[in-house]
């Protein structure tokens, strides 16, 4: 079948995909500002141009069928493609927007947003941390291994040593070279939830025989040393992203683990000039730590 004599829209096709994916036409009405009616006749209409049912209707809702799961995903990659098209088509390196999702590595991210927005003072940045990285259309994600992102673009960016971190005048000072499991009984410093660090200092407390018991929490990781500094709890921390982060009071012993960081890009989606160089400038940052 060809779509030569079809007098399929755009719209029309934004308003099939959404219902597609939703599985819900009066949804779909409230998303486009319309009544569901307008929903039903659009989809009627894109069945009869296409000579076949593209849903299964029940009684309070509708489900893809065979025939309607294929076109949706066509559709979805057509409408993908022309939307693509039509920001490469006015899109500038010094202008726009970069959406950045920061779920490791936040100080490098943000020395490079420095740099970056003195070379191209007309792009807006915006980091967003510890997020859901598939809650919003990021241009870039940065973080470690994510299962959410199995189907994004994926380049590594960062592979640094981990260390674990106290006070010289703290008790666990002295444990700090028999391992992580002889800081069971010591508070921990960590970082937010979302973060990459969490998930390692909640994995690698585990395999070593105990939960780690969370005294102070902060999505900043300057507060995360500085509590460490204050004596206030032993962190698991990377030695290369936060090299000299640290003040003479504070003790490192170095743990035979390390932190992977990675770059995301969604494969399928254009990413801006201004975000690619964004990109290049975040690599070379990461190089240059090593």
């Amino acid at each position: 079948m060809t779509l030569e004599d079809k007098d399929m829209e755009l719209l029309q096709l934004k308003k099939f995909c959404h219902a597609a994916r939703c599985g819900s036409f009066s949804e779909t009405a409230r998303a486009f500002g319309v009544p569901p009616s307008d929903i039903s006749q659009t989809v009627r209409r894109l069945e009869r141009e296409l000579g076949t049912e593209l849903f299964d209707r029940r009684a309070n809702a509708v489900a893809l069928n065979e025939r309607g799961a294929a076109f949706a995903e066509a559709a979805r990659q057509a409408l993908t493609l022309l939307d693509s098209a039509a920001a490469a088509a006015a899109d500038r390196v010094d202008a726009g927007q970069v959406h950045i999702c920061v779920n490791a590595n936040r100080r490098i991210v943000m020395d490079t947003v420095e740099t970056f927005r003195r070379l191209y003072p007309d792009v807006t940045v915006r980091t967003e941390f510890f997020a859901d990285p598939t809650a919003k259309e990021f241009h870039l994600i940065v973080s470690a291994e994510d299962a959410r992102l199995r189907e994004w673009h994926k380049e590594p960016l960062l592979s640094e040593q981990l260390a674990v971190a106290a006070g010289r005048e703290t008790p666990w000072a002295a444990l700090l070279g028999e391992g992580l499991a002889a800081l069971s009984g010591a508070p921990f410093i960590t970082v937010g939830e979302g973060s990459s660090l969490f998930a390692l200092t909640q994995q690698l407390c585990r395999e070593a025989g105990f939960d780690p018991r969370i005294a102070v929490q902060s999505d900043d990781p300057y507060y995360v040393r500085r509590c460490v500094a204050l004596g206030l709890g032993a962190a698991v921390v990377p030695l290369t992203s936060w090299q000299g982060q640290f003040p003479p009071e504070v003790a490192l012993q170095p743990l035979p683990y390390r932190r992977e960081t990675y770059l995301y890009t969604a494969p399928e989606r254009y990413l801006p000039l201004c975000a690619r160089a964004f990109a290049e400038l975040l690599r070379s940052a990461c190089a240059q730590t090593l």
